[in-house]
């Protein structure tokens, strides 16, 4: 999908737009192809990116952005058009954005390179050039981000689910209201035991064999200093499964505070602790 033809495609669809007061299905009709792209995959990437939109009549226009992107020539244009996919779609190879540009270099896809070429980004440095790749390293890092929150919000959902129906009370989902308690939802130790439970939840949606997990100092310390708190490691698939790991399971992989010091974030191997 990600070809150079297709993102001069939609740029010149984008300005098509404000003159022809087309539908999505009159658009396919008109054109099974459109420059160097077809259709379909023009209108998918344009209403993704947020390039175009429709209004209550189902008449296609543009947004802001689309108004910036027809705005500049095709090289211009280009990079906006790069940055907006990046984050849009997070294609597999965007990871090498933010390992540096000899990396991108030498290991994008075809397309992919011929896109970054095309924009120039190969090309001699200087301080456009580098805020451009700082700007695509920035879109991975927001869609990356917003993936991490996503499927941090759904592990918690599940153990929301799970822990009222074990106990049979709805628990406290914490970290909606503070993200500085140490823990994401405060429940209780079992339906004839009323103590309070702190639970923090780790998700992944990757292979465990290659799944981490990051605990930060805030957490362990709240842990280590709590009677009652446990860890829920969630695996996320078409069926997803609950590993509940003692704080004792963690210690192990813990490190310490020497001199002045101070660690902040730990990462641990989901396969060392299920």
């Amino acid at each position: 999908m990600f070809s150079v033809g297709l993102l001069y495609s939609c740029r010149d669809f984008l300005k098509l737009i404000p003159e022809s007061g087309m539908t999505p299905d009159s658009f396919k009709t008109y054109f099974k192809t459109y420059k160097y792209s077809t259709a379909d995959k023009i209108l998918q990437v344009a209403f993704k990116c947020g390039w175009s939109k429709l209004t209550q009549n189902g008449i296609i226009e543009l947004t802001e952005r689309g108004h910036l992107i027809i705005g500049h020539e095709y090289q211009p244009a280009l990079l906006l058009q790069l940055e907006d996919l990046i984050l849009n779609f997070n294609p597999v190879w965007a990871s090498l954005i933010i390992k540096g540009r000899s990396e991108a270099k030498n290991f994008l896809p075809q397309d992919a390179y011929q896109c970054f070429k095309e924009c120039g980004l190969f090309g001699e440095l200087s301080d456009d050039l580098i805020r451009y790749w700082d700007n695509l390293a920035l879109a991975y890092r927001n869609y990356s981000q917003k993936q991490m929150v996503e499927i941090g919000r759904s592990g918690e959902r599940l153990s929301i689910d799970y822990e009222r129906r074990r106990t049979g009370i709805n628990p406290i989902w914490q970290s909606i209201e503070s993200n500085l308690s140490g823990f994401d939802i405060l429940s209780i130790i079992d339906k004839e035991d009323s103590k309070k439970l702190m639970i923090e939840v780790k998700s992944t949606t990757s292979n465990l064999n290659y799944a981490k997990l990051h605990i930060s100092n805030n957490e362990w310390n709240t842990a280590s200093s709590s009677i009652n708190y446990v860890f829920h490691l969630w695996h996320i698939n078409e069926s997803p499964t609950l590993y509940v790991i003692p704080i004792e399971k963690i210690s192990t992989h813990i490190s310490s505070n020497r001199g002045d010091g101070k660690w902040e974030s730990i990462e641990i191997p989901f396969k060392a602790l299920i």
